[in-house]
């Protein structure tokens, strides 16, 4: 039974069965006899482009030997991999990708966002949202982007649950200055950041144009965190006109280390909660 569209939980019990496999001493063949499974399945499973039953799972586990904290963790993704939630309502303008991070980010204890040239977008306002949309020289129709924004807003419900996600946020200076909708629009926003501060789940911290992050940030990504200690794990970033996704666990490393050296040269969060009202008293 095969998946039509690999997802972010599947790869990652991919690669760990691939793992345990190989730590085993099995050859593809071999695990396949063992497993009573054709190689070509198995070799898909791994590849995270093949659906598992959960008693399926658990056969592997058994066979692999699985270490109990290894076997949690995958029913855990899997079981997160069939839920249903909120995203499934967006079909009509979302990828199946996107509804597929909105379900990780869902999942997530903790989010690191950092970003240069816009609000992330779990801080937005509905009125900065519609800008930055049709900004987009791709802008969709009006009713499109209504619903993008709504897509938008929706995945804020995150900050307002019980208990919320903890949300870690770089925000540099130049995002905040830079003019987006008008004053009006602006100054809405920034007061909605001002009030984000006073959150306790909430980590917002101003990089300022005086400060050198150093040649690695990069300025846009978000780092996910299912589980504390984790046990998934992944880096988002937007470009122009792809999503693209870091699975690897030297990759995630590295750009915690990039995240953790922007946040020491940041302004603390009062700081940056003064800075914020600062530039909100010149709007």
């Amino acid at each position: 039974m095969t998946n039509p569209a690999s997802t972010v939980r599947l790869r990652k019990i991919g690669r760990v069965l691939h793992d345990l496999r190989e730590e085993s001493g099995l050859t593809l063949k071999a695990a396949s006899r063992r497993l009573e499974r054709s190689t070509t399945s198995l070799c898909l499973i791994e590849k995270g482009n093949q659906w598992l039953r959960f008693r399926d799972l658990e056969y592997i586990l058994d066979r692999y030997k699985a270490p109990p904290d290894v076997r949690d963790a995958l029913m855990t993704l899997a079981r997160q991999h069939k839920q249903t939630g909120w995203w499934d309502a967006y079909k009509d303008v979302i990828s199946h990708d996107a509804r597929d991070f909105a379900s990780v980010e869902w999942d997530s204890a903790d989010i690191i966002s950092t970003q240069t040239a816009v609000i992330p977008g779990f801080l937005q306002t509905a009125d900065y949202a519609r800008t930055v949309l049709r900004a987009d020289p791709q802008a969709p129709q009006p009713d499109r982007a209504e619903r993008l924004v709504e897509f938008r807003l929706a995945r804020q419900q995150i900050l307002l649950r019980d208990p919320p996600t903890s949300l870690h946020v770089i925000i540099d200076e130049a995002a905040l200055r830079r003019m987006r909708g008008g004053r009006t629009v602006m100054r809405s926003q920034v007061r909605r950041l001002i009030q984000e501060c006073d959150q306790e789940h909430v980590n917002l911290q101003v990089l300022p144009f005086a400060v050198d992050p150093g040649p690695a940030y990069t300025g846009q990504f978000q780092l996910l965190d299912i589980g504390r200690p984790p046990i998934l794990s992944l880096v988002l970033i937007d470009e122009i006109t792809s999503r693209l996704v870091r699975e690897e666990p030297a990759e995630i490393t590295r750009y915690r280390s990039v995240y953790n050296y922007a946040k020491e040269v940041a302004l603390t969060k009062e700081d940056s909660r003064e800075l914020m009202l600062e530039i909100l008293s010149e709007l």
